[in-house]
């Protein structure tokens, strides 16, 4: 009897020990696979298709009110952050790009491979609009730093933020 269960507890053990290394072999491949999924070879031909995550609302400083509310696509892992709108050749007016990044410090931008003009707007911790780059120019990558420490950069078409009257000390809302 006795042999019976170190038999059978070796055998067990052993499988265990077996199942523990393969799943050991299995984790690195699947990260590389979804590494390789998100990170796609996107270009002038083959442009990221906008992806809604949620919405923003832009909010008047002085009367607490709603100014203009966009659908976002957000920007939170370091290649999503770099890839930003480049490639497109267009986007909807009531659509645009959140940034976030993990903590609030001096952030700059440029318009590299970014076809369309946009105005970059620069948030703190706080949600409040700290800079905005209005109308930049395609295809420029002359750097476009904040004034102020940002946690959270927002860009929409170029000449939204004049059309709906959006301001540095405007909050935002996501």
């Amino acid at each position: 009897m006795k042999i019976i269960i170190i038999y059978t507890t070796i055998i067990f053990l052993s499988i265990m020990l077996v199942q523990c290394n393969n799943d050991k072999k299995k984790k690195p491949h699947t990260k590389t696979n979804n590494v390789e999924l998100k990170q796609k070879n996107y270009s002038y031909e083959n442009p990221p298709v906008f992806r809604n995550d949620g919405e923003l609302v832009f909010i008047d400083n002085s009367s607490d009110t709603q100014i203009f509310q966009i659908n976002i696509e957000v920007a939170s892992t370091d290649f999503e952050r770099a890839l930003g709108l480049m490639y497109r050749a267009q986007m909807e007016e009531e659509q645009g790009m959140l940034f976030l990044f993990p903590r609030e410090q001096e952030q700059s931008f440029y318009m590299r491979n970014t076809l369309i003009s946009l105005d970059i707007i620069y948030v703190n911790s706080k949600m409040q609009i700290v800079d905005i780059y209005k109308n930049t120019s395609p295809l420029n990558e002359t750097s476009l730093p904040s004034a102020e420490r940002a946690q959270y950069v927002i860009e929409i078409n170029g000449g939204l933020c004049d059309k709906y009257e959006i301001e540095v000390g405007d909050k935002v809302i996501f």
